[in-house]
């Protein structure tokens, strides 16, 4: 289902606009064509964006947090993820690990 509505939720979540989700309310991304009308999955995306921008002001950037998380063993670096953001399971973890090239 993501993949196929991929277009319609880049739109619908502002480009994937990290500010702009940040700042969004709830009640009017729900309003939005082409996002998912689930008020939780809602809350952890703003959350999640929140979260991503403080790292980058605390970090330098996302891709810091990142390098510092490969100085963790592979286990420690997947908990680390789901504890950080909100609704991050640790096989979504995993698999954004791997996709981004942190596994050696």
């Amino acid at each position: 289902m993501v993949r196929k509505n991929w277009p319609k939720f880049k739109r619908g979540f502002y480009g994937f606009n990290i500010e702009r989700l940040a700042k969004a309310k709830k009640e009017e991304l729900l309003k939005r064509d082409g996002v998912v009308k689930n008020k939780i999955k809602i809350e952890a995306i703003v959350n999640n964006a929140k979260k991503f921008q403080k790292m980058k002001e605390d970090k330098g950037s996302f891709s810091k947090f990142l390098k510092l998380l490969k100085r963790s063993e592979d286990k420690e670096a997947i908990k680390i993820l789901t504890q950080t953001f909100v609704h991050i399971g640790k096989y979504t973890a995993e698999y954004y690990l791997h996709s981004v090239g942190y596994w050696r």
